[in-house]
Formats: C-alpha cells, structure tokens, sequence
C-alpha cells in the first residue's frame, strides 16, 4: 500500500481581484504539476459563486509535498492570499490509495448484491 496526500484549499477572491486571481493560478499548474511526486493539482471553481474556488493537491509521499512547500510556484501561491476576500481553508489528509480502492470495489459489489436479491 502506498500512503499518498491529499491537501484540499479553499479560496473565495474578491470580486474584484477575480480575473488576476484566476491568472496568475492558472499559470502556475503545469509547472506544480511537472514537479516530482504531483500526482494531480487542480482547480476547481465553485458553480454557485464564481469568486471561490478550491484547489486539490495530490502528493505521492511527505517529502514530495514538502519540496513542493519550498518552491517558487507554492510562494507565489502565498502570495495570491492577499486577494481572499476571507481567510482560506486548508486541509491535509493521508490515504492509502489501495486500502480506497478496495472499500470502492465492495462497496459496487455489495450494491450490485442488494439489486439483485
């Protein structure tokens, strides 16, 4: 089994700062996602207000997410906080990408078993 990190942030932009928000983000995921052990960084925009939106990391160990903290592209990052309209939300969390597989695949057997009984 291969431990993996996920770190989930969400942000909501002022108004007024939405277009150089969304800017200056979208140019820094191909270079995120080109660095060692970025398993995927996407951002996502909210349906129901355009001005947040939440930005998933996947990190394939502890060190990979730790190089990424230390980069250019994690500081400029810091740096688009000045345009939040309120304090973000950060979240880390670990999972065992076989050990999710796993309870997923059970999960569609059982409900397949209940369908046909």
């Amino acid at each position: 089994m291969t431990d993996s990190i996920i770190v989930t942030l969400r942000m909501t932009v002022r108004p007024d700062r939405h277009h150089d928000f969304t800017e200056s983000i979208r140019g820094m995921l191909g270079p995120t996602r080109a660095e060692r052990g970025c398993i995927r960084y996407c951002l996502y925009e909210d349906i129901e207000n355009k001005n947040t939106f939440t930005l998933v990391e996947e990190w394939k160990t502890r060190d990979d997410l730790e190089k990424h903290v230390r980069s250019d592209n994690y500081q400029r990052l810091l740096e688009l906080m000045d345009l939040l309209s309120e304090p973000c939300e950060l979240r880390f969390s670990a999972f065992s990408q076989t050990a999710e597989m796993e309870l997923m695949l059970e999960l569609v057997h059982k409900n397949r078993r209940e369908r046909t009984e």
